[in-house]
């Protein structure tokens, strides 16, 4: 990564240590939570044993695919519904999405129908960014036990960690990367190199913004009982290349502020700061009309699926059986959208959606098609089951040879393999 920016290289390695958000999917009640464990249990009293093979790419395609699957989840529970008019429901527009997007979570009873926002900047994170050593260079720092302590979100934490003969300073620098991230407390680490060749340690706050009272998100100093002192200053832990700042921004001319830059207007909006505007030119969010809502849904709904596809297509590790899903979610498509060429939703050889929202728009002048409505419920609804099941068990779509099958008389003992200790809980550095 050399030559780039830092905040630029923090972008970069956040992107793999942070999952995306998917709010939506995040937040569950704990009947819900209840469901999860009863769907574990139950597969694990019919699950034969199997050997999993010590293939790390496999096991983190297997990671990624459930990402993939919680990202289609956002988008269908975006959508879909108990009724069928979920797919023409209330839906919100922004002039301008690539500064501000807006999705409606109102309940349809609201008055607003039209608001202005206008950006000056967005909220940021904290990053520092440590002094640049020459890698291969032996830690210029006596050999022993050092600490450093860190104070977040009005917690304290101290790390330990040794410096042994032939340490290098990168062997440091990606030994302090892993401690951080691996601690989980809000803090992202990696490594930066410059145009030398050298690198050095970049550490960020997962959060944006300030709280009320403080200057920092948080701060690094030398412990008071570390054997050996010196490594924060060394290492250039302390250093911040950038300050944490609130989002500020104006509602209709109103002045606001947020320490995110995901937040929600009126409960009805839920608005997410992407960029500043131009001064005097505000952003204008509105709502869709019935017929407007049911083709962008439409759209958001065969974007999400097409998406999935790609991103399932795209894995070729042999260790993983991508055929096998693509082939799974491409069969859903095929038994829900059937004649349904009339209103431009078509499946194409590939088994991806192809659509034309004209025709769609043009079908819907006297009111959203029941024709249309109630095969793209279901088939919204067996998207969200498919993407339940990958959530409880994606290591299924791994190479996992069977080793012996349940005594089909024998009474429900429990497996050597438990689906929730491998994947139903599985989760990518956010839980």
């Amino acid at each position: 990564m050399a030559g780039i920016s830092v905040n630029e290289a923090y972008n970069h390695f956040a992107s793999t240590y942070v999952a995306k958000e998917n709010a939506n999917v995040d937040k569950h009640k704990k009947s819900e939570l209840q469901s999860v464990y009863k769907s574990i249990a139950r597969i694990n009293r019919k699950s034969p044993l199997h050997v999993l093979k010590q293939d790390d790419n496999a096991q983190a395609e297997a990671v990624g695919i459930k990402e993939h699957a919680r990202t289609l989840r956002s988008q269908l529970d975006a959508i879909s519904g108990e009724e069928d008019a979920a797919l023409s429901k209330k839906s919100a527009i922004s002039s301008n999405p690539d500064k501000v997007a807006v999705e409606y979570v109102g309940k349809g009873q609201g008055t607003t129908s039209e608001f202005t926002i206008g950006v000056d900047h967005l909220a940021t994170n904290q990053i520092n960014a440590g002094h640049f050593l020459v890698p291969d260079e032996e830690v210029a720092l006596p050999k022993g036990s050092y600490a450093f302590n860190v104070s977040i979100n009005g917690h304290d934490y101290e790390f330990q960690y040794s410096i042994r003969d032939g340490n290098t300073n990168h062997d440091i620098q990606a030994k302090l990367s892993r401690l951080i991230n691996k601690a989980g407390i809000g803090l992202i680490a990696g490594m930066q190199e410059d145009a030398q060749g050298r690198t050095t340690l970049i550490i960020g706050s997962s959060d944006t913004g300030l709280k009320p009272g403080h200057t920092h998100r948080f701060e690094v100093s030398e412990s008071q009982i570390s054997e050996n002192p010196h490594s924060v200053s060394y290492f250039g832990l302390n250093l911040i290349a950038q300050e944490p700042t609130n989002a500020h921004f104006y509602l209709n001319g109103t002045e606001h502020s947020s320490s995110s830059n995901r937040f929600t207007v009126g409960n009805e909006f839920d608005i997410t700061l992407r960029g500043a505007t131009e001064p005097g030119n505000p952003i204008t969010i509105s709502i869709e009309d019935e017929n407007d809502a049911l083709v962008e849904n439409v759209r958001s709904l065969i974007n999400g699926y097409n998406g999935f596809i790609d991103s399932v297509s795209d894995v070729h590790d042999a260790g993983f059986k991508s055929t096998k899903l693509v082939g799974e979610t491409i069969a859903i498509a095929e038994k829900h959208l059937l004649k349904m060429d009339d209103y431009g939703i078509s499946l194409n050889e590939e088994g991806r959606i192809d659509y034309d929202s004209g025709l769609l728009r043009e079908k819907s002048a006297k009111g959203p098609p029941k024709e249309v409505l109630h095969p793209l419920m279901d088939f919204a609804k067996a998207l969200i089951q498919k993407t339940d099941e990958i959530s409880i068990d994606p290591m299924k779509y791994v190479e996992r040879p069977v080793f012996n099958y349940k005594d089909p008389h024998g009474s429900n003992t429990p497996s050597p393999y438990i689906t929730s200790e491998y994947s139903g809980m599985m989760f990518n550095n956010y839980c």
